[in-house]
């Protein structure tokens, strides 16, 4: 049953800040209403004579003459306990009733103020121009170990540019460069900005379900306040945004006005009360995620890209709905969620018994569904650390994030409950029924199949399938398609496909809702309703909420019929069958087939002599990529300067939307890399599987564009390890393949990619692709032949065998002495083999050239098998 009270007080804190938004942009509030309203929302400086903070009169301004395009709850007197919405959403700086005071302390400890401060938070020290001042990058001053850079703005030299969030606008600019434009144009920024945001409120959907329409209206302000300073005044650096500032206090409101209901205690007094422990931080992890996601072991290997897509995706679903569904328990809005990404989740819920019994309740009827459908392969964590306002602020909020982290790694250790859940599975055999035909399902090879799913047309020629893997074959395939994403209760009148076994038993989830949508959100079965279309191209949905859970999948296109794409994807294959397979596919647009990806590896012959005998070069080959970020813990325990929840929870979203915002619009743009396979991306990590050719290349891409996400700050940097597959290579394999290369690269002091089982870091991966093009030149120009290329990684072999020996601190055998011989082999190989063709001082100069070659042999040893095993495999 939905709390009115609850969210009227979770909505009015997430709105209590958008008066700055309005100011800032000169919406338009007649003198009258700022001079009546002035006394009562506007703190009075008697001995200056003047009132501050206007921007709460501008929140009481933007809910009173906008009312038409808000729930009409929000103008009810009746709706919710207490104060008009209006007043309790203005009412912060100049608090005169207990939930008036709930808003106000929230937006406080939001900001990591203590309690001494409040009197200065209500004077406005040092005005700056608010209008001129642009969101500073958190990036830019991520340090664990150097002195944190001062309040002046001076020292910081990266700024966000004030637009609505996009694949483009998550990137920092030099400030110097933002200044060019003059005062005119950045306040124009600010009118054009709120105009459009007031535009697409209105377009908001689902006003007659407040649940729903509270949840787009988080996901419309993310797109717009998410790169607006929060505060612009006092001794601060302006690097939170407003949207984070303005959900944490949404948060920590929440919890608060449970906590003094439940305990009694809503009166001024105990609300103003610091030293409490009111709070109660929950995490939740997925555990198991590689395995879920890699799991294999049935009969058949059809429907691996699907199952593949299917697992991935249900992570993200997974998580979001066990987060639901714990909010859900204890009365707290989806805002109470204050972060969610890669299978973790983080709650602000209020500190009472009643809460922490929820929790274990949650968490075993999570857990004993997990175990029902996957035997002990995932399972969901949830930790918590009671905390005070006092942890809040500035000087403790490291240690209280700190022990948070400890009490989570701690419960890694009790992923499942071993006393009930531990040894055989009790009633395995029995979901057989005694029946001896009851087949095995085909494509997990550990649950039977279900009657449910027998001949789904989805199934494809196996015809049998239990109901989970039917269900991520079922999300697989409609996720490249659908825009759109349902989730209802069980109740809910579904036209179309949905779930066979609905999540936790109480989650119905469809990609093909259709036509009952109204019906379904206002008789409140319509529980989420997403686009999880991304940012492909460009833009980001305002209408209902935007999840970036969807990664991107390379499709058939009109470009695949062109005879050169056919040959290439046909290649090797002179089935009719496979031939008509794939006309099919172009026609629907049909995600691509990793062996149809492998072959975009393939390198057209461009000599017409040769392409007579054969038209495509290389091999037929996965590059499967998987990166995440250096030292992120650390970074986010001890290296954000003066930290508090909102600039913590600025931090992460950012960090999270350059993996599930930028990098799935980046692949869908650039034609390089548009056969590239998102797995998954999100949180800190990405796994992508794509040609082996492109990946590589990829790998450049993302760390320079990574670099400049960041600032170009060495202490952020990312690992990256890839490896060479072959299509028909099991997922599990290649993933725990890739996992080894990233650890190769952590072990190299991070910042470091590793190819062909070579660590080197970034730096020497550039200067390496600088030395294979100088390589494929001399291939072109005939300084060198294939046999050469051969016998140079002979002699890197020798190099790097040379380079240990030499490095070690103990008597060498004879035997071992070979390598030391590669330099005077090369120099003879150098003077035979050499442009043969070649003659007089071209010839020369083509030694002089090659020679080069010793050099790099020496500097990079065995890494110099990077730029010649591509060239070698791309020949092949």
């Amino acid at each position: 049953m939905l709390d009115e009270t609850i969210y009227k007080v979770a909505i009015a804190a997430f709105m209590h800040d958008i008066g700055k938004f309005a100011k800032r942009a000169g919406f338009n509030v007649s003198p009258e209403f700022l001079n009546n309203n002035a006394d009562l929302y506007q703190p009075y400086i008697k001995e200056q004579n003047r009132h501050t903070h206007k921007h709460v009169v501008y929140t009481a301004a933007f809910i009173d003459h906008i009312e038409k395009l808000l729930p009409k709850q929000f103008n009810k007197g009746e709706w919710g306990l207490g104060d008009s919405f209006m007043n309790l959403a203005a009412g912060h700086h100049k608090p005169q009733t207990p939930m008036q005071w709930l808003i106000a302390l929230a937006d406080r400890v939001s900001s990591g103020f203590d309690r001494n401060e409040f009197e200065n938070y209500n004077h406005e020290i040092g005005v700056k121009d608010f209008k001129k001042t642009r969101l500073f990058a958190i990036f830019e001053s991520l340090s664990p170990d150097e002195v944190p850079k001062g309040d002046n703005s001076e020292e910081y030299f990266f700024r966000y540019p004030l637009r609505e969030l996009s694949p483009e606008s998550i990137f920092p600019v030099k400030r110097d460069d933002y200044q060019l434009l003059d005062s005119n144009e950045q306040t124009k920024e600010y009118s054009d900005l709120f105009f459009n945001f007031v535009v697409s409120l209105e377009k908001l959907s689902h006003k007659n379900n407040i649940p729903l329409w509270f949840e787009h209206f988080d996901s419309l302000f993310m797109i717009y306040a998410s790169y607006i300073p929060s505060a612009t005044v006092g001794r601060i650096i302006p690097d939170s945004s407003l949207y984070d500032h303005s959900k944490m206090t949404a948060a920590l409101a929440s919890a608060l006005y449970l906590y003094h209901s439940g305990t009694d205690t809503l009166n001024t007094e105990k609300i103003k009360a610091y030293q409490d422990k009111k709070f109660l931080i929950v995490n939740g992890n997925f555990y198991g995620i590689q395995n879920f996601i890699f799991s294999e072991g049935g009969s058949t290997g059809k429907a691996a890209a699907k199952l593949l897509r299917g697992r991935s995706f249900a992570v993200s679903l997974l998580s979001e709905l066990a987060a639901d569904m714990l909010c859900r328990e204890l009365g707290l809005t989806p805002a109470s969620v204050i972060l969610n990404a890669a299978g973790k989740f983080t709650i602000i819920a209020p500190n009472l018994q009643e809460t922490k019994d929820k929790i274990l309740a949650v968490e075993k009827e999570i857990n004993d569904w997990l175990i029902r459908m996957y035997h002990g392969e995932a399972s969901f964590g949830f930790s918590s650390n009671e905390a005070s306002c006092d942890d809040f602020t500035i000087n403790r909020f490291d240690e209280l994030w700190e022990n948070l982290s400890r009490i989570s790694e701690r419960r890694k250790y009790r992923k499942i409950d071993i006393g009930k859940h531990g040894g055989a599975v009790a009633d395995y055999l029995d979901q057989f029924n005694n029946d001896m035909n009851k087949k095995l399902c085909p494509f997990c090879g550990r649950r039977p199949s279900s009657p449910d799913a027998e001949n789904d047309r989805l199934l494809g020629d196996e015809k049998s399938a239990c109901n989970i893997c039917r269900d991520h074959i079922y999300i697989g395939t409609n996720l490249v398609k659908a825009r759109r994403l349902a989730v209802t209760t069980l109740s809910a009148d579904i036209h179309g496909d949905k779930l066979k076994e609905p999540i936790f038993g109480s989650y119905q989830v469809s990609l093909d809702i259709s036509g009952k949508l109204t019906e379904l959100s206002r008789d409140g079965t319509l529980l989420k309703y997403w686009d999880i279309s991304g940012s492909v191209n460009g833009t980001i949905s305002k209408e209902v909420t935007a999840k970036f859970i969807n990664g991107y999948v390379p499709k058939y296109t009109d470009k695949d019929e062109t005879e050169d794409m056919l040959e290439r994807l046909l290649h090797g294959s002179k089935s009719e069958k496979k031939k008509n397979e794939l006309f099919d596919d172009i026609k629907d647009g049909n995600p691509k087939t990793l062996h149809h990806i492998a072959k975009m590896a393939l390198n057209r012959i461009q000599n017409s002599e040769l392409e007579t005998k054969r038209k495509y070069t290389g091999i037929e080959a996965l590059g499967v990529m998987k990166s995440d970020i250096d030292n992120l813990g650390l970074l986010f325990a001890c290296g954000i300067k003066q930290n508090n929840l909102s600039k913590m929870a600025t931090l992460s979203r950012q960090t999270n939307h350059y993996f599930s915002i930028y990098l799935p619009y980046v692949l869908s743009i650039k034609e390089e890399f548009r056969d590239i396979y998102t797995v998954f991306a999100g949180g800190d990590d990405l796994f992508l599987i794509g040609p082996w050719n492109r990946i590589i290349d990829f790998a450049s891409d993302i760390n320079q564009s990574f670099r400049e996400y960041v600032c170009d700050n060495s202490h952020v940097s990312i690992s990256t390890g890839i490896c060479i597959n072959k299509p028909d290579e099991p997922v599990r394999t290649v993933s725990e393949k890739a996992e080894y290369a990233v650890k190769k690269s952590k072990a190299n002091r991070r910042d470091s990619i590793t190819i062909f089982d070579e660590a080197i870091k970034w730096k020497e991966f550039g200067e390496l692709r600088g030395i294979k093009s100088v390589i494929e030149s001399w291939l072109s120009k005939s300084y060198i032949n294939n046999a050469m290329l051969f016998r140079m990684n002979h002699f890197l072999n020798m190099a790097k065998q040379e380079k240990a020996l030499l490095a070690g601190k103990r008597a060498i055998d004879f035997d071992e002495m070979e390598c030391l011989k590669w330099k005077s082999m090369f120099k003879y190989n150098l003077a035979r083999n050499i442009g043969k063709g070649l003659k007089g001082d071209e010839k020369e100069k083509a030694i002089r050239e090659v020679e080069k070659a010793a050099d790099w042999l020496i500097n990079y040893g065995g890494a110099m098998k990077i730029p010649i095993w591509q060239i070698i495999y791309n020949q092949r």
